[in-house]
Order: C-alpha cells, then sequence, then structure tokens
C-alpha cells in the first residue's frame, strides 16, 4: 500500500512538473513585437503558442485599432456592434475544452452578423493576422 502511494504521489509531481514546465514555455507576445513577426504563418505559429489570455489581448488590440482607425466611416450600427464582440472575446473564447468550445458557439452568430455588417475586406483586417495598425495617438 505504502508503495502504491509513493507512485501515486511521485506521478502527481511528475505531472505537476510538466504541467509547470508547459506553462513557462508558453511564449507571451505584445501586439507590436506580434506585428513585427515575417509573415502570416509566424504570426499564426506565435499566436497559438501562447496562452488564452494572451490570444485574447491580442485579438481585442486587433479589432480596437481597426475600429479607431476606421471609426470616421463606421454607422452607429457597426460601432455598437464592435462593442458587442469586443465584449465577447475573452480568454475562454481560446481556452481548450468545454468551457472554450462554448464560449465559441456562443460567438458564432457574431461571425454571421459582422459578414453582413462588414466587407469580407473589413472582416479580414480584423482577424489577428490581418494587417498590423499602429496606436492612435
Amino acid at each position: 500500500m505504502k508503495r502504491l502511494a509513493k507512485i501515486a504521489v511521485v506521478t502527481a509531481l511528475a505531472f505537476s512538473g510538466l504541467a509547470i514546465l508547459r506553462a513557462q514555455s508558453v511564449a507571451q507576445i505584445d501586439y507590436d513585437s506580434y506585428c513585427k513577426l515575417a509573415d502570416v504563418t509566424a504570426k499564426r505559429e506565435a499566436f497559438f503558442a501562447t496562452t488564452p489570455e494572451n490570444r485574447g489581448v491580442l485579438v481585442r488590440t486587433q479589432i480596437e485599432r481597426w475600429r479607431d482607425a476606421n471609426k470616421a466611416r463606421l454607422s452607429e450600427v457597426q460601432l455598437t456592434f464592435l462593442a458587442e464582440l469586443l465584449a465577447t472575446v475573452t480568454p475562454d473564447t481560446y481556452a481548450d475544452g468545454p468551457k472554450g468550445e462554448e464560449a465559441r458557439q456562443k460567438s458564432r452568430p457574431l461571425a454571421a452578423k459582422s459578414a453582413e455588417l462588414f466587407s469580407r475586406a473589413d472582416n479580414e483586417a480584423m482577424q489577428p493576422n490581418g494587417p498590423c495598425i499602429p496606436k492612435a495617438k
């Protein structure tokens, strides 16, 4: 019995150690550094190598900067929609497991609404691998 308890403790420690190593190996990247990456492939790799929280920040920043850069030409309906969209961009949106899937299911109707309100080019520009937008002064 003592041997089984020791094995259980060692196994638990090994798994917790792997979790710590995995957490330490996850790269955090800020929006401006992300923008300097060479191409869409590099951005995609960096995006998926980071935490759900960091992914949420990157997506929110892209949408916010796109909104701010295009505000003069957007309608009130579009601006209201963007506020609604931004409210749904949370770490859960990019999390694994049931919580992440639930968040993604809730956001799917917004993708259809976005397609109605914005051109294809606008929708592509709002994506995290869209063209980077400098911070408004």
